[in-house]
């Protein structure tokens, strides 16, 4: 369930880019036209004059509103598809320059209605808000971003609109995820999407931290090499942490805020799930007749779990199972334990970066680690809660909506992305070549396991991301109990499929 983003499109994108008031309740007259195909090239040049000479469908939407739901702000991840003005920074004004471009081809206005967050980021929030707005047939929204894990009978209760049904969005197109879309279509039926558009889903990106300094002192070799060759597993992860562990005094790895102990991983209290994942192993898999079927009851997923009980366990100092508010002192925020040295290692996503941007020690990053050598490939997880495209029931503009949606997400493939890979990751927040390399392992190796994305397993990741912290790797018979409750969960989703 990789999402592979070919090379060679993403070196196209790449050349391309160092070239380089009230709401309308009516739509639009169009007619549009079928968009010419384009062609790749090996050079820069050709890769540029291709780009310039991208076109756009000749319609004319007469000023109409393309009005967006999103969160104002989540989890310092960048999430914004507008940009209110030009401000001097190179992912802002490149989203903002994109979006008047649009505008100013299909004469229409896009318009981000930003939903506030609260402390707590309940992401729910946001969802009980578009449910409100589509039970009272407000209509103030073409299109929703919203985290459809988190609310699924957003899907089963008919709020929204089924993508494949509409063949403006362009589905079939590199710049959108393809392989979210081959896993979660059933019965050809889509209610939700990924693209470049949303950069969520590549800030999202769950990887290992770690502190090159430390390293250094410790006499470790960086774990690059071991990447590139295939060779970071659990085992080599395991070795690196009891390395590190150490007391330094204290009496126990019980984190204090004046203590002096260091831990070999400063995690985040929901990374366990990452990690099992990360080893390959998904809730569930799917036939060629797409019969979904619960995967987890098999040795090599207790295999896993045996050797994440390991290095998860807290009581040895391998793991800190630390507090998800990055910086909190008080209590031992995960990014702040990394940060000042006394841990060797950080779960996190890539967005994390931006928050280290001040760490006197050098730190770079690597991909979550396979089971053993014998898996094929790295699977990088992505946020559960990712925030989706979706199309509520009551929009009545839908092919003037997919027509600007999907304008919007290939300029973000050709001239966003590069923008967010060169500028604001490589050379605001990673600080080596080897992570750089890294960076881009972590988008080819981009995965999902659609249990989570439409939350049937929340209870069985809950579970065990409690016992992995406790270095309890006795699951099988709570696993077992979850089967039923999953398989529950699948069959509420298919029955409303074939309603």
């Amino acid at each position: 369930m990789a999402l592979n983003l070919k090379s060679h499109r993403i070196r196209i994108a790449i050349l391309a880019a160092l070239t380089a008031a009230m709401p309308l309740v009516s739509c639009a007259s169009s007619d549009a036209k079928t968009e010419q195909p384009q062609t790749e090239s090996t050079t820069a040049e050709t890769t540029a004059a291709i780009l310039d000479e991208r076109t756009y469908p000749e319609v004319d939407y007469g000023g109409a509103e393309f009005r967006i739901l999103n969160f104002d702000q989540l989890w310092n991840m960048y999430i914004h598809i507008d940009a209110e003005a030009l401000n001097g920074e190179v992912l802002n004004d490149a989203i903002f320059n994109r979006n008047r471009k649009i505008e100013k081809a299909l004469n229409c206005k896009i318009i981000e209605k930003t939903f506030e967050n609260d402390a707590a980021n309940t992401v729910t929030r946001i969802t009980d808000h578009a449910k409100n707005s589509i039970l009272t047939n407000e209509n103030i929204y073409d299109v929703m971003f919203l985290p459809v894990s988190s609310s699924p009978d957003l899907i089963t209760d008919g709020y929204l609109l089924d993508l494949n049904s509409i063949p403006e969005l362009h589905l079939e197109e590199e710049w959108w995820d393809q392989d979210i879309i081959r896993e979660t279509t059933f019965h050809d039926k889509l209610y939700f999407v990924s693209g470049a558009a949303n950069l969520m889903a590549f800030d999202s990106m769950w990887c290992l931290f770690f502190n090159e300094t430390m390293m250094k002192k410790l006499q470790l070799d960086f774990p690059y090499d071991l990447v590139k060759n295939g060779k970071w597993t659990i085992d080599e992860l395991t070795i690196y942490c009891k390395t590190a562990a150490n007391l330094n005094g204290d009496q126990n790895f019980t984190y204090k805020k004046d203590g002096n102990c260091i831990w070999g991983i400063s995690s985040h209290q929901s990374s366990p799930e990452h990690f099992w994942f990360s080893a390959g192993e998904n809730s569930v898999t799917v036939n060629s007749q797409q019969e979904v079927s619960f995967a987890l009851e098999n040795d090599r997923f207790y295999n896993v779990i045996s050797k994440l009980a390991v290095v998860l366990n807290g009581k040895d100092g391998s793991t800190l199972k630390a507090n998800n508010t990055d910086f909190d002192v008080e209590n031992g925020g995960y990014v702040h334990v990394f940060t000042t040295g006394r841990a060797l290692f950080m779960t996190g996503e890539v967005k994390a970066a931006q928050l280290m941007r001040d760490m006197n020690d050098t730190f770079g990053i690597v991909p979550f680690p396979k089971y053993d050598e014998n898996q094929k490939q790295y699977y990088t997880s992505l946020v559960s809660q990712l925030f989706y495209m979706t199309i509520p029931n009551t929009n009545t503009c839908i092919e003037q909506t997919a027509t600007i949606a999907n304008m919007i997400t290939r300029d973000s493939y050709y001239d966003i992305l590069p923008t967010y890979y060169s500028n604001v990751v490589e050379q605001k927040g990673l600080r080596n070549e080897e992570s750089i390399e890294m960076l881009g392992i972590l988008r080819e190796t981009r995965a999902v396991d659609i249990a989570t994305i439409f939350n049937w397993n929340i209870d069985l990741r809950n579970e065990l991301n409690t016992r992995l912290f406790n270095g309890n790797d006795q699951v099988t018979s709570y696993v077992t109990s979850q089967k039923r409750r999953i398989e529950s969960n699948i069959k509420k989703f298919f029955d409303f499929l074939e309603q």
